[in-house]
């Protein structure tokens, strides 16, 4: 296999993973489209982090959100890098909605889900709890890996930066059958 097949394939490993989150959004999977989405997070800002880092942090993550991770102008909360990597602890570790964070700063919003697209914020009623539209996150992810991927083909030293580490990114591969 020659180099731009190579690096091709070793790309896939990202639409991949953005079909499956498609899928379970798409099958209803609520709780497996949000690992999906937190899960995609946290491999693109490790494939983003800067060059000399060794592994992603926390600040990787706030960053890519920040940069990359938009509502639609007419939701009612938008989306901050604080917040939602709060939010990807709490879900992923406890499968619940209070993480470290949460207790450190708090001034960090809680997320709770709807299976919708609407998320409910007020915060004159509680600031710091907003019900997060899943359908609307899924989106909003998949619109953020697309802005990603678009800077990665204009940004020579990211796209750089990001294939160098692709290797590292889980492949699937067919199983062969018996």
């Amino acid at each position: 296999m020659d180099a731009a097949n190579t690096s091709r394939k070793n790309w896939q490993c990202i639409t991949g993973l953005v079909s499956d989150l498609k899928r379970c959004d798409e099958h209803g999977l609520t709780t497996a489209s949000i690992a999906l989405a937190y899960i995609c997070i946290d491999s693109l800002a490790n494939l983003a982090r800067p060059i000399e880092k060794q592994k992603v942090t926390r600040s990787d993550f706030i960053n890519w959100v920040n940069k990359y991770l938009e509502a639609d102008s007419a939701q009612p909360y938008k989306y901050c890098g604080k917040d939602v990597y709060a939010a990807r602890c709490a879900f992923l570790h406890t499968y619940g909605a209070v993480a470290e964070l949460h207790e450190e700063d708090t001034d960090t919003i809680k997320f709770v889900y709807n299976n919708g697209g609407e998320h409910l914020y007020n915060p004159d009623v509680e600031r710091q709890l907003v019900i997060i539209g899943t359908k609307s996150f899924i989106n909003d992810v998949i619109i953020g890996v697309e802005q990603f991927l678009g800077e990665c083909q204009k940004d020579q030293s990211l796209k750089q930066r990001v294939e160098s580490r692709l290797d590292n990114v889980l492949q699937a591969l067919p199983y062969p059958a018996q």
